[in-house]
Formats: structure tokens, C-alpha cells, sequence
């Protein structure tokens, strides 16, 4: 990002890349190019600040239906939902997905800022309020790079570096599942979520953290 001439801006603890300017754009100009691009083409974001926290145990689908507004007993295993989370008082403390990994593991996401407020208010309700709950919580975030593919072309574009299916059949919307990322080095274990936050065809793939330069690179 630094070498593509980002400005970056401070979102919680991390320093972003907020946008990249050609030489002649302000910001707004550089934002509209890019958001066309987006609508038009392919864009890519680094999700990797996004807060990351890993669920495990028999309780998570029931824990998960307390502290967020809507229900998850009903996610199959492959498949994220959005959620939003409140707080006791129940207004609205965070949003994001959460995905099933397998029968009893789950994966969170969280706004950047909310990240460690949102594991401490977790940790408090499963130490506290429900101790009978058999879940575990596990801070990933650092351990995780992440980045999103939107745009119109994100399927031609990912198609290129993962080893599975991307049709709408084999990998619809709100799946996620393992694959491997190609790169210069050989294969990347992957995990690949197809959701979408502008509206366009839009896919997020994580990387184990020391692979994220090669998964960008590729």
C-alpha cells in the first residue's frame, strides 16, 4: 500500500490504507475513481483490521443468538451470516459476520474499533452471565491477513489464484469454505467468504498473516 502512494488514516489500533491518489486527485477524486472501479471492474481492500474471533464449543449457536439481534441455530456448517450485535441495554454495540466453520466452530468478525470491546464484552458474558455455556473464545485477529474482492470481475479475478469451484452452483452467496491460494511460492491454505458489503459480487479470503504479502502479490 505504501508503495501504491497510500494516505492512511487510523482505525483502532492499526494504520489503514484509506485511499490512493493519482497524481492531480484529492481525495475526492481519487475516491470516485475508485469507486467506479468497483462498480465497474474489480477493487481490492485490506480487511485484515477487521476484529477476527474464533467460537468454539456445544453452546456457540445459543450464545451467538444472545448477543446478536437475529437468530443462528439456523446456520449450516459453510455458510456466514451478518448480524448485529446489542448491548444489554439494546442498542446496537457492533456488526459483522459470523461464519460456521464446522458443527461446534464458528468464526467472528467485528468492526477494526470494536475488536477488543467486543472480545472483552464476550469474555465477560461467558465468565459472568453464563458460565454454563460450554464456548470458548479465542482472539484471531492478528493471526489472520484478509482481503476483499469486489466488483463485477471479483470471480474472474479470484478464479485465477484459489483451487475450488467459484461457480454461483458449487459457491453461492453467504458460503465459505477452505481453499488454497496460488502463489509465487506455492500453495497458501485459505479460508473464503463470499459476502458483499458494497452491493457488487464481492468475496473476502483470508490467509495465515505471514502469507498475506503473497497472497496480495498474487
Amino acid at each position: 500500500a505504501v508503495a501504491r502512494g497510500a494516505v492512511f488514516e487510523d482505525v483502532g489500533q492499526w494504520k489503514r490504507a484509506r485511499y490512493f491518489p493519482r497524481p492531480g486527485e484529492d481525495m475526492h477524486a481519487a475516491v470516485d475513481r475508485e469507486c467506479q472501479a468497483v462498480r465497474a471492474g474489480v477493487g481490492l481492500f485490506d480487511a485484515s483490521t477487521l476484529g477476527k474471533i474464533e467460537l468454539q464449543g456445544r453452546d456457540v449457536a445459543e450464545f451467538l443468538n444472545r448477543v446478536y439481534g437475529n437468530r443462528w441455530d439456523t446456520l449450516a456448517v459453510g455458510r456466514c451470516r451478518y448480524g448485529v450485535m446489542l448491548r444489554d441495554d439494546g442498542m446496537v454495540f457492533d456488526d459483522g459476520t459470523t461464519s460456521r466453520l464446522a458443527s461446534s466452530h464458528y468464526l467472528m468478525t467485528t468492526t477494526t474499533v470494536n475488536a477488543v470491546k467486543v472480545m472483552q464484552h464476550l469474555e465477560m458474558l461467558l465468565q459472568a452471565d453464563w458460565p454454563e455455556l460450554q464456548v470458548v473464545a479465542t482472539s484471531v485477529t492478528e493471526q489472520w491477513a484478509a482481503a476483499a474482492v469486489a466488483g463485477p470481475y471479483a470471480r474472474q479475478v479470484l478464479a485465477q489464484i484459489v483451487d475450488i469451484d467459484l461457480s454461483n452452483a458449487a459457491f453461492p452467496f453467504l458460503a465459505v469454505g477452505a481453499c488454497r491460494v496460488r502463489t509465487a511460492t506455492g500453495l497458501v491454505p485459505a479460508r473464503l467468504l463470499r459476502m458483499s458489503y458494497s452491493g457488487e459480487l464481492a468475496y473476502e479470503i483470508h490467509v495465515p498473516a505471514d502469507r498475506g504479502r503473497l497472497m496480495w502479490k498474487a
